[in-house]
């Protein structure tokens, strides 16, 4: 399947899936409504972080790097709703565990592209 081909979650808008999003409004009720701009700030600071790790672990030759990258932004773009980055990370992990390098670059540049989208659509629910 090709990274353009994965089909969007239905409540999917962009590179966000709504329903996480309202969800962690509801989450942060009126006890907190700042909840979820905290959320998304932690993960625009850890998020490059961990795709540093992937594409640098690529570049390298370090599997373990790249799995390791790809496992935890896999979790925590899953928990912020960006479920297109989440499933390119899955498959990331896979490749990665499986020792199948030859699939890497191209799931490596797409997921950096669906998180600068992500990214793009986070930073807009902020504002």
């Amino acid at each position: 399947m090709h990274p353009d081909s994965t089909s969007r979650p239905s409540g999917a808008t962009g590179a966000i899936d709504s329903r996480v999003i309202q969800g962690l409004r509801d989450l942060g009720g009126e006890d907190e409504p700042e909840l979820l701009s905290e959320l998304i700030d932690i993960f625009l600071e850890d998020a490059p972080q961990r795709m540093k790790d992937i594409t640098e672990g690529l570049a390298g030759g370090d599997l373990g790097r790249v799995e390791r990258g790809a496992h935890t932004l896999k979790s925590s773009s899953a928990n912020i709703g960006a479920l297109g980055l989440s499933e390119l990370c899955r498959r990331i992990v896979e490749s990665a565990r499986a020792n199948h390098p030859e699939a890497l670059p191209e799931l490596c540049q797409a997921s950096v592209q669906s998180l600068a989208e992500a990214a793009t659509n986070l930073r807009s629910l902020k504002s």
